[in-house]
């Protein structure tokens, strides 16, 4: 291993360990409290270091981003990769979502980081930004090939284009997968309590609705 291969190898583990520093950070006090000193004293390196690797708190936070949406893509592909009907793959996909937030909130929540910034029009300097996007891309394409594959072996209608169909279900099982990550960290909200169902069965019965809809059935 030559003298640059070893340098850049050491910089890559201690960009990992600073991530790493960070979420535990996170677990302990979730992302709002996140800042760079406590970050810095986890990972037992210098702030000025630690400045090295992210050049702030919303470059590190779109780090976590960029993580975040690697593993759940790594989730996606291995469903993807099944020998199963397409209609099965998009339950599995939800599945598979569901329990990435319900596991990792934390990485949820720094996923979204990345709709907030979109929304208030907010600029950052970091080499994650376009990651991000194009991890959440590439899960996109994930949902479009399983209604692909749904749509040649005949368990999903081909009333609709692939795309439409894919970012309708895109869509709306963020905003499940939102109300269940408020329903767990957010007190005030108490919805699910009110009308009397639990996160599980709020899942299913999405997951239902969507089935009944897309499925296609002998006439």
């Amino acid at each position: 291993m030559g003298i640059a291969e070893r340098k850049e190898r050491e910089k890559e583990h201690k960009r990992a360990l600073i991530l790493e520093s960070a979420e535990k950070v996170i677990l302990k006090k979730g992302l709002d409290h996140l800042n760079m000193d406590e970050v810095a004293e986890e990972a037992e390196v210098s702030k000025g270091s630690l400045y090295l690797y992210f050049k702030n708190k919303n470059d590190l936070v779109l780090g976590i981003c960029h993580k975040a949406s690697s593993m759940l893509n790594n989730d996606f592909a291995r469903v993807l990769a099944k020998d199963i009907p397409g209609l099965k793959m998009v339950y599995e996909l939800g599945n598979v979502f569901m329990n990435f937030v319900k596991e990792r909130p934390e990485f949820f929540r720094a996923m979204k980081f990345l709709d907030n910034m979109n929304v208030t029009g907010e600029e950052t300097e970091s080499e994650y930004l376009n990651m991000c996007s194009q991890n959440r891309q590439e899960g996109f394409r994930v949902m479009v090939r399983a209604i692909q594959i749904g749509m040649q072996d005949g368990s999903i209608k081909t009333e609709y284009q692939p795309e439409e169909l894919a970012l309708l279900l895109w869509s709306t099982s963020h905003g499940v997968v939102s109300i269940a990550y408020m329903h767990e960290h957010n007190e005030s909200f108490n919805l699910l309590d009110r009308i009397g169902i639990s996160q599980e069965q709020m899942f299913q019965s999405y997951m239902k609705i969507i089935g009944n809809g897309i499925a296609k059935t002998d006439d």
